[in-house]
């Protein structure tokens, strides 16, 4: 957020997020489907021009929050903390 005088300015949370995605999605890349099965977590993909695979998980709650991923023959089983993105980047 940027003041009105353009002299100061303060890093939400919503400038790490959008930082953070734009660090692994590239441009051209396509959204691709994903089901989920939790209401506490969103989750994205989106498969880049190199082909690889890029799943964005986002606890939305003040809990840490324990979640399978799977996506073809991977699988991930973890914990995200509260208010956390992680990322996971597949190469096939």
């Amino acid at each position: 957020m940027i003041d009105k005088k353009g002299k100061n300015y303060i890093k939400t949370p919503a400038f790490y997020y959008v930082s953070h995605l734009a660090k692994f999605i590239k441009p051209g890349s396509k959204r691709i489907h994903f089901n989920k099965f939790c209401e506490n977590i969103s989750v994205s993909a989106f498969k880049n021009p190199d082909k690889s695979v890029m799943i964005v998980l986002l606890n939305k709650t003040d809990k840490n929050v324990e979640y399978n991923l799977c996506y073809k023959q991977y699988s991930f089983h973890d914990n995200i903390d509260s208010h956390a993105i992680v990322s996971f980047i597949i190469r096939d």
